[in-house]
């Protein structure tokens, strides 16, 4: 790629996170303790048996005129090695632990925006902002700099390098093939409460990770062409025992119920 392409593809970078970012900010802030934003339509669920689990199931739910039901089949997750810890999201603060932090191998639990898409693979983009990423695509997970948690490219002015550890986003290994951004310590975010948090494909069943969700790579096609940007999608994930505390509508927890613990 040449200096003018490199140009190019930065200024397109920009824009998409600047259309993203205002797509976002439209969305109704939910109030103080709902956890919920009530123009959702879009539900991607994950249940995990209790804290410390690494695996789990994955459902996906859809509104029509205030009343939910399942939008496909239930399938097998991996979430971090060490389990789940709560995330920065949605869902009102909580002080309890296990809380989520950088470098601490927990996928975040709660209930989280999903931003757009990414990954090294072509995609055909249908409701949902997809950009296939280049060599010089980085998101940083150093909470000392100032682009925390945040996607930057190499060489370029607007991301002067203050960083010390980035994730690569054109991985060889086809994990990152095609991948979704959960909105976790995103708006705002807060230094070491963890970054670069996706949901991606997994190395094989069973197989955890340091802090994202995981399945396989079909699979994360699938929701990629099921998403849609309108219908305000979000992300709970939770362990079994705790998703009877989250303020979400009661249609929906009803329907996780029957359709995710009761036949599982």
């Amino acid at each position: 790629m040449n200096a003018a392409q490199e140009e190019i593809q930065s200024r397109l970078l920009v824009a998409f996170n600047a259309f993203v970012a205002l797509f976002l900010s439209l969305s109704p802030t939910p109030a103080s303790g709902t956890e919920w934003d009530g123009a959702s339509r879009q539900a991607i669920v994950v249940i995990t048996p209790h804290w410390e689990s690494p695996e789990g199931i994955l459902a996906t739910f859809e509104s029509q005129k205030g009343q939910w039901r399942p939008a496909g089949p239930t399938i097998p997750i991996t979430v971090g090695h060490k389990g789940l810890g709560w995330g920065v999201g949605l869902h009102r603060e909580r002080s309890d632990e296990p809380q989520k932090r950088e470098g601490d191998k927990r996928a975040p639990a709660g209930v989280f925006r999903l931003e757009f898409g990414f990954g090294a693979a072509a995609f055909r983009e249908k409701t949902f902002p997809f950009r296939q990423v280049s060599e010089n695509d980085r998101w940083v997970d150093d909470p000392a700099s100032r682009f925390y948690n945040q996607w930057t490219v190499l060489n370029d002015s607007r991301f002067p390098k203050d960083w010390n550890s980035a994730e690569t986003m054109k991985r060889t290994d086809g994990i990152y093939d095609y991948v979704i951004v959960v909105s976790h310590n995103r708006q705002p975010t807060i230094p070491g409460r963890g970054s670069a948090v996706f949901i991606h494909s997994w190395f094989g069943p069973g197989k955890s990770t340091i802090g994202c969700t995981a399945m396989a790579k079909p699979e994360v096609k699938l929701l990629l062409g099921w998403l849609d940007l309108e219908a305000k999608p979000l992300l709970i994930q939770i362990p079994e025992d705790e998703l009877g505390a989250l303020v979400i509508p009661s249609s929906l927890k009803e329907t996780i119920r029957k359709s995710m613990l009761e036949e599982s």
